[in-house]
């Protein structure tokens, strides 16, 4: 059943690129019925201002200004457009960078930006927390332990990933911690952790997650063993997560899926094929598709998760008998996802091909 989308609701909106990621998050309105709007990469800056244009139709120049850019890392797929956008009435309060410093033309443009047009820069590591509202960003990834390593390039770029958890709370979150330790009852701990959590994962890869797993592990409630843990955290927990490194090989281990058990996973990509020699196979050769990769879908199903690609390619696969795996969304689109506060997630995937515009929804399903 669809449900318009209201004031109060978080809205996360996953442009369809083709190969790359172009993120805009809509953040709750204000009493006056304001949203704020930040950005999380911007792979075209075209179909980004478009779409920016359609959702602060009356704006003001003031009330247009992002809250933020985020750019997860340097690479162009991530950060081609961002310059344009700072360049627009759109132009960010914070941009927020990994502080991994590229040598391309395109970053130092960005850089210089920032420096032009006095945006307060901002340089993210674990652990780092922002607060709209009701609304509470916390980066994930890149730990410390890694950023430390950039100046020596110890770190690959993907590595260098800024990740970030987004959850809608249902009443404003300073507000709420600071009554958490009054009363016996935790306040976190009454409220069902994961269902209205939004994670963005960027590219990080394997050595990232292995520091986000020791930095944010679960902790399970016991009265048993010695010492007790009283409460129960599990930061990982999600509804939805944009999987990282468009579905990779490398993109994010399965014991890490098992601790977010997210109920939508949506891969921004277009698909590509891979084609090797080899003396283990009776052709000679291996193909396999790489985005996603087999073991990236594999690892989400295993966790009964519902896959939505940007560009539908996952969604045509066919099962044995020669049925579609999903006939309703085996095309390409951005996706949206509606959060209410502290609710079930709702999205809707849209029908606009990578180079075309595409109007956002009023309604969601």
């Amino acid at each position: 059943m669809s449900r318009q989308i209201k004031p109060n609701d978080l809205v996360i909106h996953f442009l369809n690129v083709g190969f790359g990621d172009n993120i805009v998050i809509g953040f709750p309105a204000d009493m006056g019925g304001t949203r704020r709007y930040g950005l999380v990469d911007c792979r075209r800056s075209d179909k980004t201002l478009a779409y920016l244009d359609q959702l602060m139709p009356n704006a003001t120049d003031s009330q247009a200004r992002l809250a933020f850019i985020c750019a997860t890392h340097p690479h162009s797929d991530h950060i081609s457009g961002i310059a344009a956008v700072m360049d627009s009435r759109y132009c960010p309060q914070e941009f927020w960078d990994s502080g991994f410093r590229h040598n391309s033309q395109m970053y130092s443009r960005i850089l210089q930006t920032v420096v032009e047009k006095k945006i307060r820069m901002v340089r993210v590591s674990s652990g780092m927390e922002w607060y709209f509202g009701r609304v509470r960003v916390t980066a994930l990834s890149p730990s410390v332990a890694l950023r430390n390593k950039y100046a020596t390039y110890g770190v690959d770029m993907n590595n260098a990933s800024i990740v970030l958890r987004i959850e809608h709370y249902r009443e404003n979150v300073i507000s709420m911690r600071s009554k958490e330790y009054k009363g016996d009852i935790s306040r976190e701990d009454e409220r069902r952790a994961g269902r209205s959590v939004a994670i963005l994962a960027g590219d990080a890869e394997f050595d990232s997650w292995a520091y986000v797993s020791q930095e944010y592990p679960k902790v399970e409630r016991t009265s048993v063993h010695e010492p007790r843990v009283k409460k129960m955290v599990n930061y990982l927990s999600s509804a939805v997560v944009k999987v990282a490194h468009h579905g990779s090989m490398h993109s994010t281990p399965l014991d890490v899926y098992e601790k977010m058990q997210p109920n939508l996973a949506v891969i921004s990509t277009k698909q590509q094929e891979s084609t090797k020699k080899t003396d283990h196979s009776p052709t000679g050769e291996l193909k396999r598709d790489l985005f996603p990769h087999q073991s990236a879908v594999m690892a989400l199903e295993e966790c009964d998760t519902k896959v939505i690609t940007t560009d539908g390619s996952y969604e045509r696969q066919r099962l044995d008998g020669g049925t579609k795996k999903d006939t309703k969304n085996d095309h390409p689109g951005s996706v949206v996802v509606v959060i209410p506060p502290g609710g079930e997630i709702k999205w809707k995937k849209l029908r606009d091909a990578a180079d075309s515009m595409v109007t956002p929804p009023l309604t969601i399903n």
